[in-house]
């Protein structure tokens, strides 16, 4: 598959319309449930020019419909179906603002949101990113999580400098922080033009974590600031939460291993975490196989696992893939008993 290049697209027509100083960029896959929220709240951010682009990633559905229905408002672009990372960079490449500000189809902003992060970018040209705070829901805006960044502590152990109205500076560190858990949401964010362009977009290799795989490389060179205010409604599917992780850590492999092959694109450290990750996560991929019964599939996940490095939990997991699922569910009823903990942290 050809990678989208993300240089920019040449204009046409819309001589006398003021250049935006925010290009808006929504991917959208069959989001028509969930679209004209997310448009609505990008075209209601007052005091920043801004202009709105929707890039319909092969939808079935009634999404490029109720995009077009926008009128001049809206940017419609129309390609097939390449995943999440190929439709942002088409964004980025028919995008000419300085500041690009990814918005997922079926997350919303609250008011204010691109003007606080414009007025923080335009006072500290050195950073290439800023981002903030967010509520997670789900349904009809039922609050799962009313803050994210202060309770995650990847994000609130970081030594941050302070700047005046919530916002701050983080330390270089931000990016082996993010390599660790990833705690800034794209729709969450404004990247500067020449920081996401600079380190080549979006990598569409990635099916999922490409949003974790590009914060990394952008932090290697870029300075961050966050915004430590709720500026975001984060939308949480609810779904087959095993079928999900494996997806996730699928991906944090993916991850791993273009580390190990590119190091230099990274934080330092990178290399090393991810390949002590690797052990755990081939351990976690054993264990969801054995919940669904799948033994061989468990086998070979627990002993790649102890190839790399020895854990007592892949330990007891191959263990009880010799005696089926029976016994691994009367493994988990002693471990609660006992309130024994197996750790699944890369340290």
């Amino acid at each position: 598959m050809t990678a989208t290049s993300i240089a920019p697209t040449p204009a046409a027509g819309h001589a006398l319309r003021p250049a935006p100083l925010v290009d808006v960029i929504i991917p959208a896959h069959n989001a028509g449930k969930f679209l004209a929220a997310a448009i609505d709240s990008a075209l209601a951010q007052r005091g920043v020019p801004l202009r709105v682009i929707v890039v319909d990633d092969g939808s079935t559905d009634d999404t490029a419909t109720i995009a077009r229905s926008y009128g001049d408002s809206v940017l419609v672009v129309s390609q097939a179906n390449r995943g999440l990372a190929a439709a942002r960079n088409r964004g980025i490449a028919e995008s000419t603002a300085p500041y690009l500000a990814p918005l997922d189809a079926d997350d919303v902003w609250r008011s204010g949101k691109l003007a606080r992060q414009v007025a923080l970018l335009e006072a500290h040209p050195e950073a290439g990113l800023a981002f903030s705070d967010m509520i997670v829901f789900s349904g009809d805006f039922h609050v799962e999580e009313d803050g994210y960044l202060r309770v995650t502590p990847e994000y609130a152990d970081l030594e941050r400098v302070a700047l005046g109205d919530g916002a701050y500076r983080l330390p270089a560190e931000a990016g082996q922080a993010v390599m660790r858990y990833n705690f800034i949401c794209p729709s969450a964010s404004l990247l500067r033009r020449e920081a996401i362009v600079g380190v080549g977009g979006f990598d569409e290799a990635f099916q999922v974590c490409e949003d974790i795989e590009c914060w990394m490389r952008l932090l290697r060179t870029w300075p961050a600031v966050a915004i430590e205010e709720r500026l975001v409604w984060y939308r949480r599917w609810s779904g087959s939460l095993s079928k999900e992780s494996e997806r996730m850590i699928l991906g944090r492999l993916q991850i791993g291993e273009k580390v190990l092959a590119r190091p230099e694109l990274y934080p330092a450290g990178a290399v090393s975490y991810f390949q002590a990750e690797r052990a755990v996560s081939l351990q976690r991929l054993g264990r969801l196989a054995l919940e669904r019964d799948d033994l061989r599939r468990a086998r070979q996940h627990l002993l790649a696992s102890l190839r790399i490095r020895l854990r007592m939990g892949s330990v007891l997991l191959l263990a009880s893939t010799l005696a089926g699922l029976r016994a691994y569910k009367s493994l988990l009823r002693l471990k609660r008993t006992l309130r024994l903990r197996i750790s699944t942290r890369v340290r």
